[in-house]
């Protein structure tokens, strides 16, 4: 989490207002905090020309073909020397950012088989990172959330063009905003988690419950970003609503329906939307630096234990909980949509990537994210770090799992996960785009303690 002053006091696109306090406002959290689309975007070509370069257009060339694809992945192991290739490239990543992430778990799957590796451990017992660890995934969530819906709409009980005032009363603009604008994150509703006085409650009582109602009240309290439809901003808010709405179609909970229809088919059995703080053994420890924490204890800069920290303080846009298997499978399911969507709705999804970047060079479409053809989700919370993508033409998917920061506090400064995804792809014989930690940002800073 950030200094208190480095709250940004205009509109911030930031999962969590708080942001690791080693990493300086320009080390945006990954998947969570983004550039203003109106600051960045990329015009999309007309259909009588080929899409631009590096539009959104471009980054799934082929959707058909993506929601098609044979599965050529395999569950063996990795040859010997591959997997000492990937040991190296993940061990090397590590040593750089082992201060800001004391903990991480990766994996690939490819049809050249699959790897894992642990790396670090609990700074207090000791304990070493294994490879069944569970964390919790953060705005990962919005990927399983955002199937829901789509599999309602395909299936009739709801419109993706519904206004959102026909399921949630009371919703600012809500007879103009539709379900498709909340799922696509061009809402323009204020994000809950850029406001500071949320922040200082939850960080308060880290350990208190919160219910969507009083997540969504400092929304309500933000003025809009802009005309519905006219622009995109990532916004928790969008998607604790759309748990609403799951609710409010189906007469379930949003963690029986999120089972019911995906975890159980998928027998994705380490995966969970937890109804309380618990966090299933084996587990890695979430340690975190939030800033009032940090202030509170007079410039320490210590590590605190946010493990048990509520996940309702996230909801439907970052509670649930996994593992590395269970990532693994769930990311080429999320890029392909098998086994969860039928063909023609997956290629609605992959064709949904707005033209407005989400940040340089990266698009969000019906709760997927998409960088230069790796599609997946990405989330960030206090004290973990995950990121999910798969690759279509290799047919491989990466995951990482970390605790800690999201970027790294010693010079050469990188985004952690970033950085793992980057060097496990090129192992792979892919090509990941790491985001770039600008030269001015190339500065010493603070290190964690215990």
């Amino acid at each position: 989490m950030a200094e208190s002053s480095m709250i940004s006091r205009g509109r911030r696109r930031a999962r969590w207002v708080v942001l690791p306090l080693a990493i300086t406002a320009v080390l945006a959290v990954t998947g969570c905090t983004f550039a203003s689309g109106s600051a960045a975007s990329t015009e999309v070509a007309s259909a009588a020309h080929e899409p631009v370069a590096g539009s959104a257009a471009t980054c799934v060339p082929d959707p058909e073909g993506v929601a098609a694809s044979e599965n050529t992945q395999s569950t063996e192991p990795v040859a010997d020397e591959l997997a000492a290739q990937y040991d190296i490239a993940v061990a090397a990543v590590f040593e750089r950012v082992r201060e800001a992430a004391p903990a991480v778990v990766v994996g690939v799957r490819s049809p050249a088989g699959s790897w894992s590796g642990a790396y670090g451990t609990d700074l207090v017992t000791g304990a070493p990172a294994g490879v069944e660890d569970h964390q919790r995934v953060a705005s990962v969530t919005k990927s399983f959330v955002g199937t829901a819906i789509l599999q309602l709409a395909d299936e009739g009980a709801l419109s993706l063009d519904d206004p959102v005032d026909d399921y949630v009363p009371d919703v600012p603009n809500g007879t103009r905003i539709t379900l498709r604008q909340l799922i696509t994150m061009t809402s323009g509703l204020g994000n809950y988690s850029d406001d500071p006085a949320w922040a200082l409650q939850m960080i308060g009582a880290p350990e208190a419950e919160w219910t969507p109602q009083q997540l969504l009240a400092y929304s309500w309290s933000m003025p809009p970003s802009f005309a519905p439809g006219s622009n995109m901003e990532y916004t928790n808010a969008n998607f604790v609503l759309l748990g609403l709405v799951i609710e409010q179609v189906t007469g379930q909970n949003l963690a029986d329906v999120i089972d019911e229809r995906i975890l159980s088919p998928l027998a994705l059995t380490d995966t969970s939307y937890p109804t309380d703080n618990t966090l299933p053994v084996p587990r890695l420890t979430g340690y975190t630096l939030p800033a009032v924490v940090h202030s509170v204890a007079g410039g320490s800069g210590q590590w605190v234990d946010a493990t048990e920290w509520s996940p309702s303080s996230a909801g439907a846009a970052g509670a649930m909980t996994s593992d590395l298997d269970d990532m693994l499978v769930w990311g080429r399911v999320l890029a392909t949509g098998q086994g969860v969507l039928p063909e023609s709705a997956q290629v609605r999804r992959l064709e949904s990537f707005g033209s407005s970047d989400l940040a340089p060079g990266e698009f969000y479409g019906d709760a997927l994210m998409c960088k230069a053809g790796w599609i997946g989700h990405s989330g960030n919370m206090p004290g973990y770090n995950t990121m999910v993508r798969y690759q279509p033409t290799a047919d491989l998917t990466i995951v990482v799992l970390a605790t800690g920061l999201s970027g790294s506090p010693t010079p050469p400064r990188e985004f952690v996960i970033e950085a793992f995804t980057a060097a496990l792809a090129k192992t792979a014989g892919a090509d990941y785009p790491a985001k770039v930690v600008p030269d001015e940002a190339q500065v010493q800073g603070l290190v964690p303690t215990l």
